[in-house]
């Protein structure tokens, strides 16, 4: 997704319309605890929402406590 969508949503019953709120996802990918692009480990790919990535030195402890890769995805 490129950018925040509000996806209408109408309920019959009532003719009231709801608004689900879809969030923009970041570049970023955590493959957790031993997983690898194409590899194996637990099979876990974590994605957070635009703003929430965690920065460098918690990425970098992950990696040493819990084998957990972050990729950044430049496309």
């Amino acid at each position: 997704m490129t950018e925040e969508q509000n996806i209408p949503y109408v309920d019959i019953s009532t003719e009231n319309t709801i608004s689900f709120h879809a969030p923009q996802y970041s570049s970023w990918k955590c493959y957790l605890f031993g997983n690898r692009p194409g590899g194996n480990g637990i099979m876990y790919v974590y994605v957070p929402s635009e703003g929430r990535v965690p920065n460098r030195f918690v990425r970098f402890m992950m990696r040493i406590c819990f084998d957990c890769l972050w990729v950044k995805n430049d496309a």
